[in-house]
C-alpha cells in the first residue's frame, strides 16, 4: 500500500505544513511533490488551492520513489473543476503537467481521451528521452573514480595533439570531478571553439573521450570534460545563486522554485544547500522542466 496522501491548503507552504502535522515529521523527513502551486484567482473568482502529495522517507525505507510508490494506490479524484478548465485525467493521480508518462509513452497526454502521438510528439519524447540519458551520464561522470580519470587525461592529452592544440589537462577532483583542458595565450582563445554554442561541442567532446575510456577501461566509463574552466563558472553561478534564493527564502518565509535545469545543474543546488540551517531543497516536475525547489525549514 502507498503511503503517500494527498494535502491541500491556500498555499504550498500551508499544504506542506499540514503534511508535517498529519505524520508527525520534520520537512527533511517527508518526500513530497508539487501537484499544483494554488492560485488566488481574480476577484475572489477561480481560485484554486494548493496541492501536494507526501509521505515520511521513513515509511519509504529512506528512498524517495514518488510516482513509483503513489502509483501502487491512486490518490482522490480532485474536486469537479470548473467548466473552462481541463478535464480530469484518465489516472485517478492528477499530474504536474501534460508531458507523456515515460511509462505510457504509446498514449499521449490526456485531454479527454487517449490518441496515437504524432510524428512531431514522438521525436519530442524521443529527444526527452536521450536527453535524460545525457544527464544521468553527467551525473555519474561527475563521480568519477580516480582511475577513471588518470585514464581519460591520458586520451584527452593524446586527443587535444592530434586535433593540433597545445594545451594541458587538468585533473579536478572533489564533488564534482572533471578534466579541464587548459592553454595560455593564444591558444586559450582558440579553445573555445572546443566550447560551441551552450557547449554542444563541449559535451559532443565529452562523449568521445568516454566512447575511447570505456574501451580502454573494458566497461562503459563517464568523466567529465571541462574546457578553459567553462563547466566549473557555471557550478560557481549556480552555487551563488542557491545562496541568493536561499536568503530570500528565509527572509520571506517562502517557497521559491528556480528556472528547470539539468540534472548536474541541480546537483550542484542541492550540495549548495544541503547542510543549510534555515531551507530544504527538492526537485519537482519531470524532464526537460525539472527543477528545484527551495522550502523554508521548520523549527528545531
Amino acid at each position: 500500500m502507498s503511503e503517500y496522501q494527498e494535502f491541500t491548503g491556500k498555499s504550498v507552504e500551508e499544504a506542506l505544513k499540514l503534511a508535517r502535522e498529519a505524520f508527525g515529521a520534520e520537512l527533511n523527513d517527508l518526500d513530497f511533490e508539487i501537484l499544483t502551486p494554488g492560485s488566488r484567482g481574480v476577484l475572489g473568482m477561480g481560485a484554486e488551492p494548493a496541492r501536494i502529495v507526501a509521505a515520511p522517507r521513513a515509511a519509504l525505507g529512506g528512498a524517495a520513489p514518488k510516482r513509483e510508490a503513489a502509483a501502487a494506490q491512486p490518490l482522490p479524484t480532485p474536486p469537479a473543476r470548473p467548466r473552462d478548465d481541463r478535464p480530469p485525467r484518465r489516472d485517478d493521480r492528477p499530474r504536474r503537467d501534460d508531458r507523456p508518462r515515460r511509462d505510457d509513452r504509446e498514449r499521449a497526454p490526456g485531454r479527454g481521451g487517449s490518441a496515437d502521438l504524432s510524428a512531431s510528439e514522438a521525436a519530442e519524447v524521443a529527444a526527452a528521452r536521450g536527453s535524460l540519458a545525457a544527464e544521468r551520464a553527467d551525473l555519474e561522470a561527475a563521480e568519477a573514480s580516480p582511475e577513471a580519470l588518470a585514464a581519460g587525461k591520458d586520451i584527452l592529452e593524446h586527443l587535444m595533439s592530434h586535433l593540433g592544440f597545445d594545451v594541458r589537462v587538468e585533473v579536478e577532483t572533489g564533488e564534482t570531478s572533471r578534466l579541464n583542458v587548459v592553454a595560455d595565450g593564444d591558444e586559450k582563445e582558440a579553445l573555445g571553439a572546443l566550447i560551441g554554442r551552450k557547449g554542444e561541442r563541449l559535451s559532443a567532446l565529452q562523449h568521445l573521450v568516454n566512447l575511447m575510456l570505456s574501451k580502454e577501461m573494458g566497461s562503459w566509463t563517464r568523466v567529465l570534460v571541462d574546457v578553459e574552466d567553462y563547466r566549473g563558472r557555471r557550478e560557481r553561478q549556480l552555487r551563488e545563486l542557491a545562496d541568493r534564493a536561499a536568503a530570500r527564502v528565509v527572509e520571506t518565509g517562502k517557497m521559491l522554485q528556480l528556472e528547470p535545469m539539468s540534472a548536474l545543474e541541480r546537483r550542484w543546488i542541492h550540495l549548495s544547500l544541503r547542510d543549510h540551517p534555515g531551507v530544504a531543497t527538492q526537485s519537482i516536475g519531470e524532464e526537460p522542466n525539472r527543477r528545484v525547489v527551495l522550502v523554508p525549514r521548520g523549527p528545531g
